[in-house]
């Protein structure tokens, strides 16, 4: 399956990051992959799932949290969205490296797609490669506001929100 990746450099230690992360409830205010959480635990644990609203769709579905390493790695698996081609189960993954300076966040995207939905790979990877440059740099600019600064942009050591793509073997 395709995957789409991209990082951003947040000017706040990793586990504010984290904390901010961890909670799905703050999907919703910087990520296009979810309009809201309806109801879960607030800070997520392993095997932890969500009732939640992806966008466009007029049922609930399940959002579970399949990883947990404090500080480090989270990731989220969204249940097999049903489409008349076939499912789709988008996961995010966030790995976080911190440094001098704040914290870098690279976040992947892992559309796990069946049924027919497997021949439109090449769109679901163009629409992630497209938004999740900008969704991360309103996660940095949402996070580096909450101390008066804005951040994120160019931190002039490579860290900027270029996606990458890859195809794994």
């Amino acid at each position: 399956m395709p995957h789409v990746s991209a990082k951003v450099h947040v000017s706040r230690p990793a586990g504010e990051v984290f904390s901010f992360l961890r909670d799905p409830r703050n999907l919703a205010e910087w990520s296009s992959s979810i309009d809201r959480v309806i109801e879960g635990p607030i800070a997520t644990e392993l095997g932890d799932e969500y009732t939640c609203k992806f966008p466009g769709r007029r049922r609930a579905h399940r959002l579970r949290c399949t990883a947990s390493t404090p500080v480090e790695y989270l990731a989220f698996r969204g249940a097999g969205m049903w489409t008349p081609l076939g499912r789709h189960s988008p996961e995010l993954e966030f790995r976080l490296s911190p440094g001098r300076l704040g914290t870098t966040v690279t976040v992947s995207v892992k559309p796990h797609l069946d049924g027919g939905m497997i021949l439109l790979a090449p769109f679901v990877t163009m629409a992630w490669r497209r938004d999740l440059p900008c969704e991360l740099q309103s996660l940095a600019d949402l996070l580096s506001s909450r101390d008066g600064t804005r951040d994120g942009r160019d931190t002039g050591d490579g860290q900027d929100t270029a996606p990458s793509v890859g195809w794994p073997g």
